[in-house]
C-alpha cells in the first residue's frame, strides 16, 4: 500500500510535465500562411504600390502642366523668342510622351526621362531669363519655383515612398515563392521595379 502511495504522485508529476511540454510546443509552433490570407495580403500591398505610383505620376503631370503654363506666361509678353517658344512647346510634349509606366519601367528609361526633363526645364528657364518683360509677370517666378521643387525634393520623396511599399510587396513574394509557384491564381502577382533612391 505504501509503494502505491509513493508512485502515484510520481506518475502524476510525469503526466503534468508531459502535458505542459506538449502544450508549450503547440503554442510556439507558427501556423502556416493560408492561401486566402496570402492572396489578400498581396492584393492589399499591390493596391498600395499602385496608389503610391499614381500619386507620383499625378505630381509629375502637374509639373508638366506648370511647365506649359510658364511657357504660356512667356508668350503673353510683347517681345519674346517665338521660334524658341514653339520649339519648347513641342519638346515638352515629346518629353512627356517618353514617360515610363509602372509596367515598362527600367533603369535606362528612368535615366532618359530624367535627363530629358532636366534639359527641358533648363531650356524653359533660359527662355524666361531672356524675356525682360517677364519681370512684370510675378506668376512666372512662382511657377518656376514650383517646377524646381517638384523636380527635385518632391520627386525624391515620391520615389522613396513608392520604393518603401514596393519593397515590402516584393519581399512578401520572395518569402512565399514556393506557395505562389504552386497556385496559378497567385502567379499574376509580379515583382515591382524599384527606383532605389539613396537615403
Amino acid at each position: 500500500m505504501k509503494k502505491i502511495l509513493f508512485f502515484f504522485p510520481v506518475l502524476m508529476s510525469v503526466f503534468i510535465l508531459t502535458n505542459c511540454t506538449e502544450h508549450k510546443d503547440t503554442k510556439n509552433a507558427l501556423p502556416p500562411i493560408h492561401k486566402n490570407d496570402l492572396s489578400s495580403e498581396l492584393m492589399i500591398l499591390n493596391d498600395s504600390v499602385i496608389l503610391k505610383w499614381n500619386q507620383m505620376m499625378a505630381a509629375d503631370s502637374q509639373k508638366f502642366a506648370d511647365i506649359k503654363r510658364l511657357l504660356e506666361e512667356i508668350s503673353y509678353c510683347k517681345k519674346y523668342n517665338e521660334k524658341e517658344f514653339e520649339e519648347l512647346m513641342i519638346f515638352r510634349n515629346k518629353v512627356y510622351d517618353e514617360r515610363y509606366t509602372i509596367d515598362n519601367i527600367t533603369d535606362s528609361k528612368i535615366d532618359q526621362y530624367d535627363s530629358l526633363t532636366t534639359l527641358l526645364i533648363n531650356k524653359v528657364r533660359n527662355l524666361k531669363s531672356k524675356t525682360p518683360e517677364i519681370l512684370q509677370h510675378p506668376l512666372a517666378d512662382q511657377l518656376e519655383n514650383e517646377i524646381l521643387k517638384a523636380d527635385n525634393e518632391d520627386l525624391i520623396q515620391f520615389r522613396k515612398h513608392y520604393d518603401a511599399i514596393a519593397e515590402k510587396y516584393n519581399s512578401l513574394l520572395d518569402q512565399n515563392k514556393e506557395a505562389i509557384e504552386k497556385d496559378l491564381n497567385l502567379q499574376s502577382f509580379k515583382k515591382r521595379k524599384l527606383f532605389a533612391v539613396a537615403s
